[in-house]
């Protein structure tokens, strides 16, 4: 059976490597739609508890949220850095391997989940217009 949930949260992010608008810090919400692949249980009724995906789910998402998603490569991050060093502060920059298009983002988010829950698809809504998916490729 498949169970899909949803969530959302809000980050900045660049694309360092794009000559276009998206080379400038921009922000988005993120909604994401998860499905997963789990066994009906007909003494319970039910695959799972909303309530236990979200357990492993929230604690992700929370790390995102108003979060500065950041390449790991990205030249703006020595300056970041130097700055919240300089100024006593800490800002939320949450480092990725990648870069952060949703493309890599929705892969990124999938490959944590899936190491807790039969996570088959995931959708990302990046603007009102723009979805990617990305699937489990097994």
């Amino acid at each position: 059976m498949i169970i899909s949930k949803k969530y959302h949260f809000y980050a900045g992010h660049r694309n360092e490597t794009l000559k276009d608008k998206c080379f400038n810090l921009h922000g988005h919400t993120y909604y994401i739609t998860m499905d997963f692949d789990l066994d009906y249980n007909k003494d319970t009724g039910i695959t799972i508890l909303f309530s236990d995906i979200d357990l492993i789910v929230e604690p992700i998402i929370k790390q995102l949220d108003h979060s500065l998603l950041i390449h790991k490569q990205d030249p703006l991050l020595k300056y970041l850095d130097m700055f919240c060093e300089q100024e006593g502060v800490g800002l939320k920059l949450y480092l990725m391997d990648n870069l952060t298009s949703a493309e890599n983002l929705s892969r990124h988010i999938f490959k944590k989940v899936v190491k807790k829950l039969p996570i088959v698809k995931i959708l990302l809504k990046e603007t009102t217009t723009s979805t990617v998916i990305y699937e489990n490729s097994n």
